[in-house]
């Protein structure tokens, strides 16, 4: 009997309102807590994905610097860059400069505007 009301009095006292209430806040922290640690998270995977992208990218960007580098290493290197900065030719070399057409060089063409634009120029033309 006394066990039975020893029982009845713990019952008691875990479901009384003051011990909800504050098992209810207790467990309010630690869920809002662990939110915070997955939000916490996800971020950190994010930011550790935008990392792995820019290593990635910095080991093409070294690749290709090394490559330029081993090109300005050859005689043909050095003379190729030098006529890309500079703009000057060797002995014996001529600069050839290709004009195009300049009927081809339009990039628009009358049949591919709308036909108010081309009633506008045709007026505009006629005067």
């Amino acid at each position: 009997m006394r066990e039975l009301q020893r029982k009845q009095r713990i019952r008691r006292t875990i479901y009384s309102i003051p011990s909800i209430i504050i098992l209810s806040i207790i467990a309010f922290f630690l869920v809002k807590g662990a939110l915070g640690v997955m939000g916490k998270e996800r971020e950190s995977s994010g930011r550790s994905k935008d990392l792995e992208k820019k290593a990635a990218a910095l080991v093409l960007r070294e690749q290709e610097l090394r490559e330029g580098i081993a090109r300005l290493e050859t005689e043909e290197g050095i003379k190729g860059e030098i006529k890309e900065k500079f703009n000057v030719t060797q002995a014996g070399e001529y600069v050839a400069v290709v004009v195009d057409d300049p009927g081809a060089a339009s990039s628009t063409d009358d049949r591919a505007l709308p036909w108010y634009k081309r009633l506008w120029s045709a007026i505009m033309r006629s005067k």
